[in-house]
């Protein structure tokens, strides 16, 4: 795989060079597990006893990362590589330094091919976005790495009903012939412009992970986001307390461009407490108490001045019924943008809490800029 992967990325980087119209490097660095995927700048963590109870004494650990991007797009082809720096971890992983990318072909108008990693945000479920996470969970993606192909329609006088379809095949960092890890994936996109949208993901068919994801949006008011589904085997736990067999989603948003506010959330729950393990199904259960995975998040953002973003995210996620599994995160934070086009600033504090105690405190500061922007 990761033979394969660096020759997509080769092939990527040819096209970049050679033919692209516009070329854009973009750099991000900091510490932010949301702007990097990396740990935060400054961590603080409550120690704890040997009995797991807190000590109220905070332990810091210092991380600093940064993700060097390089966009490419052409007529017939787009293309990205990230080289990302972290210490210690990025997205959770004990590695300090990865690369990453994609490319994407466009022989024929209705057709593409798309290879490398990464690139969920191309091929998505668009009913599937989540906006107070401002983002696609892994069951609405329906691409993610690997090799796929997509197709893509327009119907009707005024060409307002559209239609896309893709597959593909994905494995591992290092093969695609374990049967645990390898995955054939594939769904679609369907709706009306301006009035509604819907589609479905199916993700790991061939393997033994299989799950999958029904969507549905409305798109017929102006600035308001409101999407809904349904997941069969919902494994992503950034999105829900802990992995369930039945889940639903319900996502709104919207914004007031008049005063610059945005404000929205998310509610992902599942249905009953039954989730599969090894492909065996079982349940959530404390003495005999049946326990329901939960999660639920907010943002909210407001434009203060020109250059002034007040932001907020929470979420808090539980399993209903045990009132000791509540874990809550807040995080207030200001972006900034910086003058004579040096990009944006952007820091706050992030606070995870369980039902009683404050658990950790942490300090995410990130600059991204744009290194250099060149279009033909």
């Amino acid at each position: 795989m990761k033979k394969i992967f660096s020759l997509a990325l080769a092939s990527a980087l040819a096209c970049g060079a050679l033919f692209a119209q516009s070329l854009k490097v973009t750099n991000t660095f900091g510490g932010d597990s949301d702007s990097t995927g990396a740990s935060d700048l400054f961590i603080f963590e409550n120690q704890k006893e040997e009995d797991g109870s807190y000590k109220n004494e905070f332990k810091n650990t210092t991380n600093v990362s940064d993700r060097l991007q390089l966009d490419a797009s052409g007529e017939k082809f787009d293309a990205r590589v990230r080289l990302e720096f972290a210490a210690p971890k990025v997205n959770g992983k004990n590695t300090t330094v990865r690369l990453r990318g994609y490319g994407r072909f466009k022989p024929l108008q209705q057709f593409q091919l798309i290879a490398g990693n990464s690139f969920f945000t191309k091929v998505p479920v668009k009913a599937g976005y989540l906006f107070a996470s401002d983002d696609y969970p892994k069951y609405a993606r329906i691409l993610q790495s690997g090799f796929g192909a997509q197709s893509d329609w327009t119907f009707g006088e005024n060409k307002n009903i559209y239609a896309n379809f893709a597959a593909g095949l994905k494995g591992d960092e290092d093969t695609f012939f374990n049967k645990d890890t390898l995955g054939f994936d594939m769904g679609f996109n369907f709706g009306a412009k301006d009035i509604f949208s819907a589609g479905a993901s199916f993700q790991n068919i061939t393997g033994n992970r299989f799950s999958a994801g029904a969507f549905a949006g409305l798109d017929s008011v102006e600035n308001l986001t409101l999407n809904a589904g349904y997941i069969y085997n919902n494994t992503d736990t950034d999105f829900i307390a802990k992995a369930a067999k039945h889940s639903v989603s319900l996502t709104a948003g919207f914004n007031i461009e008049k005063i610059g506010l945005s404000i929205g959330a998310d509610v992902i729950s599942a249905i009953g407490n039954e989730y599969i393990k090894n492909g065996d199904t079982l349940e959530y259960k404390k003495d005999d108490t049946k326990l329901t995975p939960f999660l639920a998040k907010i943002r909210i953002s407001y434009a203060a001045t020109e250059n002034v973003t007040v932001n907020l995210k929470a979420k808090s996620a539980l399993m209903i019924g045990d009132g000791n599994s509540v874990k809550y995160e807040v995080y207030p934070y200001v972006t900034y943008k910086l003058p004579s086009k040096m990009g944006t600033l952007s820091g706050g504090v992030r606070f995870n809490m369980n039902y009683n105690t404050l658990t950790s405190f942490s300090f995410p500061l990130t600059w991204k800029c744009v290194v250099a922007d060149i279009k033909k």
